[in-house]
Order: structure tokens, then sequence, then C-alpha cells
């Protein structure tokens, strides 16, 4: 699929934020909702989603280095969250962030912080609270979306591999207590183990 038409979409919104000259979140919302972005899922591809949605937080993650101004940081950064939040795919797809992109998130509060611009600090706490981020180790400028994806892929089998072995033993748990009439306790033990691979 080809995502230039997406990458300019989100270029323009950017560019129409920082023009502004506002560094609140509500400027952002206000360009977003006059720009009907939403409607970007609106052509996504039937297939490979998790690539469309890594690549479109790539690309916005790519605005946070420090070369660029505040306003266009801030504009990535807004971007990436409201991607998430609009997002129409469940459960959501997580946005990958590598160390290179923490460090600039990092620069991008602290240089927030000194020029008293407050929703940054909250934006950024309200998406960790919510777990928003998968953290990985390939950097956006070393690897590319298939990298991403086969790192995210390794981490996700890694945790399947995890979660198998805890329903095994919690299985064996609930199997040696059967005579105690555990049957109700251990379906639905069971149950929850079984979620946390619908949630990663």
């Amino acid at each position: 699929m080809d995502l230039k038409p997406f990458k300019l979409d989100i270029d323009e919104l950017i560019n129409e934020f920082a023009k502004g000259g506002s560094p609140s979140f509500a400027e952002m919302k206000r360009v977003w909702v006059s720009k009907k972005f939403s409607y970007i899922f609106e052509a996504s591809p039937s297939k490979d989603q998790a690539c469309f949605m890594q690549s479109l937080y790539a690309y916005c993650s790519g605005y946070m280095v420090s070369t660029y101004s505040l306003l266009s940081r801030l504009g990535g950064l807004y971007s990436l969250y409201c991607l998430y939040e609009t997002q129409p795919f469940k459960p959501p797809f997580k946005i990958y962030i590598s160390l290179g992109d923490l460090k600039n998130l990092r620069n991008i509060i602290a240089e927030a912080k000194a020029k008293d611009v407050k929703v940054v600090p909250a934006l950024v706490k309200r998406m960790l609270d919510r777990n928003m981020f998968l953290f990985g180790s390939v950097d956006v400028n070393e690897g590319s979306v298939a990298e991403r994806l086969d790192e995210l892929t390794e981490i996700q089998n890694a945790s399947i591999r995890i979660a198998s072995k805890k329903a095994w033993s919690l299985r064996w748990i609930c199997s040696s207590k059967s005579q105690q009439n555990m049957q109700g306790p251990r379906n639905l033990l069971l149950e929850v183990t079984s979620m946390s691979f619908l949630s990663f």
C-alpha cells in the first residue's frame, strides 16, 4: 500500500497546527476536527492493519526529533495520541516507541514544562497510565516498519509463551482441587488467563 498520501495528510495537519502558534492540545483538536482527520481510517487496508498503524505512528514520531520547532514536535505527539484514540481497531494497536523515541519524548516534556505548557506532561502521563505504548529497541531511523513488526511479533510470541505456561500451571492447580468442587472458579480463572492473549 502506498502510504505517501497519508504522510502528506499528516504533514498538512501538523503544519496547520504549528502555524496556529498555540501549543495547546485544544488547538490540535480544533485542527483535527476541522480537517475531519479521523476519516484517515476509511482508507485503511483490510489486511496488514498493524503495518498501516505502525507506519502512521512512526511517521508522527519522526516529528518529535529536536531539529523541529517545539510546535511541530508537539504536533507529532498530539497526532500520536489522536490516532490512537480515534482508531477503529479493537483491541487498539499500541504505539511502538523505541529508546530513541523515548529520549525525544522526554526532551519534549522538559521543554514544554520550561515553557509552562502544562498539558504535555499530563497527556504523556495519561498515555502511560492507559498503556498506549509498546516499548522496543529498534529506533525510527535505524529500522524499517518491517523490522518493527518483527520485533512486535517476537514480543507478542514471548507473551503468549508466558501466558501459556501460566495457563498450564493454573490448569494443574485447578485439576488437583477438582475433588473440592472447584469447577466454577477454575473456569473463571482460565477465562481471565485467556483474556491476556486478546489484550496484547
